[in-house]
């Protein structure tokens, strides 16, 4: 039996960093950005469809979605999985209980305007502003359609107002010191995480094609764990400052 838990971070919040840590273990493994948010997502959808109104077996569908997990990890050989994605949003957290009643979620917590600099420092857009606004675009509370760190922010705020099952882990504490961040999560999940070697982020032989998106989102440094030092003012327009430092969990 597989052990499930979902964490739910803003991007350039240290997800890959963790990920490639927790993967050295050999009963717990962690998940590159998730597709089984939107499986389960377009699972729903198809209750919408007219063949399914036509014939609403809703049991035999959503037996689809009890076993989605199983199937999807059943090849990763480990008891515990850590699934990363937006879980927590209204919709993906509606599908997600309808599989699991009382799910554990990790919040891996990095100050927003931290996170939107370390972004802008790995695309490195033409247009800083316009960049930042769209990755903090808000289209409707279910965060679909917003921007890809509006989206998180508001998975990762429903689960705090919903009062869920979470911890909330913090980035400067996995880059501070690595192995009492990683003993403190394991408590949390009721397995030992120990720190072992530093390597790129990989399962069963898959890693990252940052190929496809023009810059590498995903390369971690190798020799040493440390947080790079620059200060988001130095990164950030005053106007992206003001209107976003607020907003963040």
């Amino acid at each position: 039996m597989i052990n499930f838990y979902f964490l739910s971070s803003l991007p350039r919040s240290g997800n890959t960093l963790l990920g490639s840590l927790i993967n050295q273990n050999n009963y717990i493994k962690m998940s590159a950005n998730s597709l089984l948010t939107d499986v389960l997502y377009n699972l729903e959808l198809l209750k919408e469809s007219e063949i399914y109104k036509n014939f609403p077996d809703e049991k035999s569908l959503n037996n689809i979605g009890k076993n989605l997990f199983d199937n999807y990890y059943k090849d990763w050989n480990s008891t515990h999985i850590i699934d990363r994605g937006p879980w927590g949003t209204p919709d993906n957290l509606m599908c997600l209980k309808k599989v699991y009643k009382n799910p554990k979620f990790i919040i891996l917590h990095r100050p927003l305007l931290e996170c939107l600099a370390s972004m802008i420092l790995a695309e490195k857009p033409k247009d800083v502003e316009k960049r930042c606004h769209s990755l903090m675009y808000h289209h409707g509370n279910a965060g679909y359609g917003s921007g890809i760190i509006m989206h998180y922010l508001i998975s990762t705020k429903n689960i705090i107002k919903n009062k869920l099952n979470y911890k909330i882990i913090k980035y400067d504490d996995l880059v501070n010191n690595p192995t009492a961040f990683l003993k403190d999560l394991g408590e949390y999940l009721h397995v030992d995480i120990k720190l072992k070697k530093i390597k790129q982020f990989e399962i069963n032989g898959v890693k990252y094609n940052d190929n496809v998106l023009g810059y590498n989102l995903h390369k971690i440094r190798t020799d040493s764990i440390s947080k790079r030092k620059y200060s988001y003012k130095d990164v950030l327009p005053q106007s992206i400052i003001n209107n976003y430092k607020n907003l963040d969990i």
